[in-house]
């Protein structure tokens, strides 16, 4: 008896097992075992930005608005060759809680909005991009929106983009380099282990009564999230890039050197966008979300990197569009508590501010 349950306890862990190596493998078959599923088609889980899936925690649960299609993903996204407006960002210009800014300028302006983004502020170079399309120089000449959110500007812009650059994604060079990277030793491998661990129908339920319990006798939390508010109706989570004393960070204690090097930077990437493709910049720096709402938790003052920043490309001629005064001073709140990205609110004031930009 004991050797027939030793046996079935073997075989049972052995096929969890090789189905969960197999699964973090092939999307499709995970996709099976989860609660929210993976978009298969972005390769990412449809719940990014979304803090409470880094710790599972009960407390920080909401009920965030319905997945939209991505506009960058629709038919309603032009050829870049067809659009006089292209739209080069990150997560905030893709988050599919509600429509976007590059989708909603196309539909105000009621011309061709191109957009693409990149989740990666290491394979953030615009050249790369605009060389792989072929993008052919006009005569006349078409605004290009750089946006980034601000815990990215000293990654993205630490030094001056290769114009020359063509190639945005690294292909391997032989099928068995291919499957060794992708399907044995996938990079994705243990996230995905993670998420299965997390958000199965198997174990969803056990992983976050057991988070919540560790958060309430013990005050334990994800390092993914170290700053919180934990309040049953107004619950807030801060991301760590945002809250930690690194570069881009609130509490990262910058020079004026720097940031005139970050400025110096753009202002290059602004002249080449123009002399290579007569594309006309016009940058957006995204406050972080713990920029505006540090005094949920506590009363620490910002040492006002944005604002360094924007001055700096004031002096060196560079067009910008000012979200910060505006995000500081609202009334409103104009970021999801629990998520790290603007709510509707916010991306009304981008819109609008973007708009008179455009027009001056």
């Amino acid at each position: 008896m004991k050797e027939k349950i030793l046996y079935w306890g073997i075989m049972i862990t052995g096929i969890f097992c090789l189905f969960i190596y197999v699964g973090t493998r092939f999307l499709p078959l995970m996709n099976v075992v989860l609660v929210e599923k993976m978009d298969l088609e972005l390769q990412e889980f449809i719940k990014y930005g979304d803090l409470y899936y880094n710790n599972c925690i009960d407390n920080f649960k909401e009920d965030l608005p319905d997945q939209l299609r991505r506009y960058r993903l629709s038919d309603e996204n032009p050829d870049v060759n067809d659009a006089n407006i292209l739209t080069y960002g990150d997560s905030f210009f893709d988050i599919s809680f509600q429509r976007t800014l590059p989708e909603r300028l196309a539909d105000t302006l009621n011309d061709g909005v191109f957009s693409y983004i990149t989740q990666d502020p290491t394979q953030s170079n615009p050249f790369c991009l605009l060389n792989q399309l072929t993008y052919k120089k006009t005569d006349k000449p078409r605004i290009f929106i750089l946006e980034s959110a601000e815990r990215n500007i000293p990654t993205k812009y630490g030094k001056p983009y290769d114009i020359h650059c063509e190639q945005v994604y690294v292909a391997h060079k032989t099928l068995s380099a291919k499957l060794w990277h992708e399907y044995i030793f996938k990079s994705s491998a243990e996230q995905l282990f993670n998420l299965v661990l997390k958000r199965s129908y198997l174990t969803y339920r056990i992983y976050s009564k057991y988070a919540t319990l560790k958060f309430n006798w013990f005050g334990t939390i994800s390092s993914l999230t170290p700053v919180y508010k934990d309040s049953p109706d107004d619950p807030w989570l801060f991301y760590k890039n945002s809250v930690d004393n690194g570069p881009g960070s609130f509490n990262y204690d910058f020079g004026s050197e720097e940031v005139e090097y970050y400025a110096s930077n753009l202002a290059t990437l602004a002249e080449n966008l123009k002399h290579n493709f007569n594309l006309e910049m016009i940058f957006m720096a995204v406050p972080n979300k713990y920029t505006l709402y540090s005094g949920k938790v506590n009363n620490d003052i910002y040492k006002g990197f944005i604002p360094a920043l924007q001055e700096a490309l004031d002096r060196k001629g560079v067009k910008y569009v000012d979200l910060y005064t505006r995000f500081s001073s609202s009334t409103e709140t104009l970021y999801y508590g629990t998520d790290t990205h603007w709510n509707k609110s916010g991306v009304d004031i981008a819109v609008e501010l973007t708009l008179q930009a455009l027009e001056e």
